[in-house]
């Protein structure tokens, strides 16, 4: 479990690096593209940006049109990474309280509820009681997969509405909703 999260901190550490990098490049571009915007507008309409300052423009200018959706997905993408162990700790601490109160049945008890030693399931599976035994251990491997499918349903979730909760309007909409 500690080269896995060693290795999971390294890869994180690689993605925000690029991220920055690829960041500060399209926030020059963003540069550029707000001075051509705001030359364009005290030409044709400066009545339009009366009360703006150029600071203020590009600043409105880069919230408009940088592009958000690859830093959400990195900051997903690290909290489902880094969620997996406190995800497990949660599932385990769940089926540790459901035996304690007698909630999960035992594997013998399924075996013998289910009766697989005399009808024809049990020679499909040609096992034997030990066999069948593991065979029935393992579906409790389902309760963990379902769990972390929900843990990680519930983060995309969390972003997406964040995502789109936070998503600006037009750049003239938002130079008339920054004047408010």
């Amino acid at each position: 479990m500690g080269l896995f999260f060693i290795s999971v901190v390294l890869l994180l550490t690689a993605l925000c690096g690029a991220y920055w990098f690829w960041r500060r490049h399209i926030e020059a571009e963003l540069a550029e593209g707000a001075a051509i915007e705001w030359a364009h507008y005290q030409k044709h309409e400066p009545e339009f940006l009366e009360g703006i300052t150029e600071k203020a423009f590009r600043q409105i200018y880069a919230r408009v049109n940088m592009p958000r959706f690859p830093g959400y997905a990195l900051a997903m993408f690290a909290t489902f990474l880094l969620s997996l162990p406190v995800t497990f700790a949660i599932l385990a601490a769940i089926v540790w309280a459901a035996q304690q109160m007698g909630l999960t049945p035992e594997p013998l008890e399924i075996i013998r509820a289910v009766n697989l030693g005399d009808s024809k399931a049990a020679e499909a599976w040609q096992c034997n009681m030990h066999c069948q035994l593991q065979v029935t251990e393992a579906y409790a491997g389902f309760y963990y997969f379902f769990g972390v499918l929900l843990a990680w349903l519930g983060i995309v979730a969390f972003f997406t509405r964040r995502y789109h909760g936070r998503r600006p309007g037009y750049l003239r909409d938002e130079i008339i909703r920054s004047r408010e």
